[in-house]
């Protein structure tokens, strides 16, 4: 093991010189033979050997360092080479140092043509390195969306021609000093992905279209011959059965249907606000009372409660309401035969906001389940156990009007125990400058 050692560091740069000095002191030793006293012959070849050891011993210990550091380097460099995401390293002059295949791709360049090219904004009338050197100066570019100017800063780059849309990272390189030594930007070509979830969403959206208006019709027709059915008392039990249930089939899939169109509006950002002062209490209260209807047919009942009565908020009455109605439909959905749907307004403790609070007394959340509520077309287990037809939508769609008035939503749940939605949002004239218009 010793001698393969041996040979390993034998043949690396640097020894040679080890060699030489070694044959050189060599010499001179045997020319000391000549001229000196034994005593002090013997002296001198003791320190000459024990300065041979001391510095083969340094030698290879930093050869082993060396050793060590190339294969973490080689194994980081076939890391970075590898990854799926563009990775680009510069010094603080803008000097290209790196470039790892997935960014050759991203910018048509090789690593060749780029590393040791100094970058700069002028860089971006030669259409070669155009896309470059707006990713390095985003300023330059088309079109940007900064998500965070802390570091790291995040960013969304989009360009027309080609069309190209890129997700930055950059962060800086620290040396051992504190100072900046240099740049590594991390680039994510979504351009597909988006491309993707932007059909995904045209398809949803033209196909609910194209079910609504059938469907539409269809439960104008059940409801037409609902009607003249009750005008005859003696109309078969069995038919009025039939028919009541097939609009409440309609209604349910015009439900989901028009779940479906909202989530595509939030998502293009087409789900439009028109906003004016509301006294939420009232408009709670209306969507209570409807719903004691629905909540009689399951055996729950409902109950309303206020503190509030007229304090008023900037909102969109139509939009809110959909917020509304979706979580107090879950908790009459979602409840046991004999619960009880408690929904309250009242203020915050400085005044500055209005809490809606629903709580139920239904099947409850499992813990893990909680936190996925909000994404789309998410239904936790029991609830789909217990209702198998429903879209995943309404909490999603929820918590989106929420945000757009300024506001936020929060869910306390236990299985078996009941659920408690609630959401806050600024009274009119304490904050009415943060709702998003």
């Amino acid at each position: 093991m010793f001698i393969q050692e041996i040979r390993t560091y034998l043949g690396k740069r640097g020894m040679a010189l080890l060699l030489c000095a070694a044959f050189s002191w060599l010499f001179i030793l045997l020319l000391s033979v000549f001229f000196l006293p034994v005593p002090v012959l013997l002296s001198v070849a003791l320190l000459l050997v024990f300065a041979c050891v001391c510095i083969a011993i340094g030698y290879r210990n930093i050869a082993r360092l060396g050793f060590a550091d190339k294969i973490r380097n080689t194994e980081l460099e076939a890391v970075v080479e590898n990854i799926r995401d563009g990775v680009m390293v510069y010094d603080p002059n803008f000097r290209i140092i790196s470039m790892n295949r997935a960014a050759e791709e991203v910018f048509g360049l090789s690593a060749k043509e780029v590393v040791g090219t100094f970058v700069t904004p002028e860089l971006v009338n030669n259409a070669h390195l155009r896309i470059l050197a707006q990713v390095i100066f985003p300023s330059l570019a088309p079109s940007i969306n900064v998500t965070s100017n802390e570091w790291p800063q995040v960013m969304d780059i989009t360009f027309e021609e080609p069309h190209l849309e890129l997700h930055t990272v950059l962060n800086r390189i620290v040396g051992s000093d504190g100072r900046v030594i240099g740049f590594l930007k991390l680039i994510t070509d979504t351009t597909r992905e988006k491309a993707i979830l932007a059909s995904k969403s045209e398809f949803i959206t033209v196909a609910a279209h194209q079910l609504r208006t059938p469907l539409t019709a269809l439960s104008w027709i059940f409801e037409t011959i609902q009607k003249a059915v009750k005008e005859k008392n003696n109309a078969d039990p069995t038919l009025s059965s039939n028919i009541q249930e097939g609009w409440g089939l309609t209604q349910r899939s015009l439900r989901i249907i028009n779940d479906l169109l909202d989530a595509a509006r939030i998502e293009e950002g087409k789900f439009g606000f028109h906003f004016q002062d509301v006294i939420l209490a009232e408009l709670v209260k209306t969507i209570s009372d409807e719903a004691v209807i629905i909540a009689k047919e399951k055996g729950v009942t409902v109950r309303f409660s206020t503190g509030a009565a007229r304090d008023a908020v900037r909102a969109d009455p139509e939009r809110l309401g959909i917020a509304i109605s979706n979580l107090v439909d879950n908790a009459i959905k979602y409840n046991t035969k004999g619960g009880s749907v408690d929904i309250s307004v009242n203020p915050s403790a400085n005044g500055a906001l209005l809490e809606v609070r629903v709580t139920d007394t239904g099947i409850g959340i499992k813990k893990e389940d909680v936190a996925k509520l909000s994404q789309k077309f998410y239904r936790g287990e029991n609830a789909t156990q217990l209702e198998p037809n429903g879209s995943g939508l309404g909490i999603y769609i929820a918590k989106n009007i929420i945000e757009r008035h300024g506001g936020t939503i929060s869910v306390v749940s236990e299985p078996e125990r009941g659920t408690t939605f609630s959401f806050t949002i600024p009274v009119k004239n304490s904050s009415e400058s943060s709702i998003v218009r």
